[in-house]
């Protein structure tokens, strides 16, 4: 049997006031999902030419009213590519909103190079209603154009008991030279 469960989300900000109770996925064992999971818009950078260093991938998302539960961690993962991109977890910045955007704390941002996987918790969780833009930065853009594809997976409360949802896929293409003008 689920039960739905009640929690209760104080803000950070205008951005992040306060949300009414909202109710929120929980099985038997614990586990926690959201109602409707986040929704992935973009995957986007400003500089899409190869071995630009420290450039700035953003991943854009909206956690939808229905979500019954907020946003916790989000997982991005480089899917097999031409040449594996090394991101630097330091420089993970996450902001809510649309105009203006609210730069909000996080718990941790950690990267996994052996299964390619940068994981970002929020502290606090991002509530329903919100709209989440993350900032993330590997080492350089590769040395070979072409399209990278990143899996983004969004996570409610619950630590290890939350359950994923596989949200979309962010594309990003890089180009040689001035290929991309």
């Amino acid at each position: 049997m689920i039960k739905r469960t009640k929690s209760f989300f104080v803000g950070v900000g205008l951005a992040l006031s306060a949300v009414p109770w909202v109710g929120a996925v929980e099985f038997p064992d614990g586990r926690v999902a959201f109602d409707q999971p986040p929704i992935f818009a973009e995957a986007n950078t400003r500089y899409p030419q190869v071995l630009i260093p420290s450039p700035i991938y953003n991943f854009i998302l909206r956690v939808p009213e229905t979500a019954g539960e907020s946003l916790a961690r989000l997982e991005i993962q480089q899917l097999p590519a031409l040449e594996t991109l090394y991101f630097q977890p330091q420089r993970t910045r996450a902001f809510v909103g649309t105009q203006p955007r609210q730069r909000i704390p996080l718990a941790a941002a950690v990267f996994d190079p052996s299964d390619q996987v940068l994981r970002i918790t929020f502290d606090p969780p991002i509530p329903p209603g919100s709209y989440l833009r993350v900032e993330v930065s590997p080492v350089r853009n590769p040395q070979w154009e072409g399209v990278y594809l990143f899996g983004v997976t969004a996570f409610p409360r619950g630590g290890d008991r939350a359950i994923g949802q596989y949200i979309g896929t962010g594309r990003l293409q890089f180009y040689r030279g001035s290929d991309f003008l």
